[in-house]
């Protein structure tokens, strides 16, 4: 019954993100459907690697966005504008370079909330060297870096965003097929390791596999917090708590949520368009500070 309910309000999202103020069927075609497959495929993409790092990492409070790969794949991206090299390229490298040095830091800290504490100050640290790439830049790009680490959805062609959604699909599909192996992680390394998964290849196979997707998505819309974060987490209180369910309905939820959000960056204080990245951050940080104040209740 959820998951019915899951699929009509996301088609009721997308007829409102379609039509509401529509000018005319050009305007429809050439830039309102484009931007509703990048949205709905972003979001899904954050959400997904939101349940494969909090299930991988054994962390409440993991996603792209609080343990610094967003951050790493922005780094990356902003140097490749200024170097003049492939975006995607400086995109997925950086957000590669803070996978490795995530994965050095759960070598160090098994306990939880230690990784978190080592996420945050990753993504500090790679947020001061991208404020300093911005320092370089030339004045007529400073404004475009800004926007893109707000989360400013750019105009994309029907062809580009048909090939993010196809990336997306693919992305989820891959992490759906080692669900068994983010339950088992989730579990702890003892059990998975006896049930016949090799605990540190798979967690990151599947975290490699989750920023490979993420950074994708942070080199074309910028970064977008705490969607990833909270959209599991609203799941498992519905009772979505097998992985087998928990990722596809990350990807379904996820995708509406961020189109629900990008139609509230368009049309709240129209006709300015604000970043969806503001809008995502304002009502994911009170969610993440309620599950934070959860799971520190839950350790005593």
């Amino acid at each position: 019954m959820q998951v019915v309910f899951l699929v009509l309000v996301n088609f009721a999202l997308a007829g409102l993100f379609l039509f509401y103020r529509l000018p005319s069927e050009a305007v429809l075609v050439s830039l309102r459907l484009p931007q509703l497959f990048v949205a709905f495929s972003y979001g899904g993409v954050l959400a997904v690697s939101g349940a494969v790092f909090q299930g991988a990492l054994r962390n409440p409070l993991a996603d792209g966005y609080t343990l610094g790969v967003a951050s790493g794949a922005a780094l990356g991206a902003s140097l490749s504008l200024l170097f003049h090299l492939p975006v995607e390229l400086g995109a997925l490298v950086g957000g590669l370079f803070s996978v490795f040095l995530l994965v050095l830091g759960y070598s160090l800290f098994k306990d939880a909330l230690a990784l978190l504490l080592f996420g945050v100050g990753l993504s500090a640290m790679l947020s001061a060297f991208l404020l300093v790439v911005y320092a370089l830049m030339p004045a007529y790009t400073l404004q475009d870096a800004v926007l893109f680490m707000l989360g400013y959805m750019p105009p994309f062609s029907l062809k580009e965003a048909l090939l993010l959604l196809g990336a997306a699909v693919a992305a989820t599909l891959f992490t759906f097929t080692r669900w068994r192996s983010v339950d088992l992680l989730s579990l702890g390394d003892e059990l998975a390791y006896f049930s016949g998964v090799n605990p540190r290849s798979e967690r990151i196979l599947l975290v490699t596999a989750s920023s490979a997707a993420l950074a994708l998505f942070v080199a074309k819309c910028g970064v977008v917090g705490f969607l990833g974060l909270i959209v599991p987490h609203l799941l498992r209180f519905l009772g979505f708590r097998v992985s087998k369910e928990l990722i596809p309905l990350s990807f379904l939820a996820g995708g509406g949520l961020f189109v629900a959000s990008a139609f509230g960056a368009r049309e709240l204080l129209y006709p300015t368009l604000l970043p969806v990245g503001v809008l995502t951050t304002l009502f994911g940080v009170p969610v993440f500070l309620f599950i934070l104040w959860r799971f520190k209740g839950a350790g005593g």
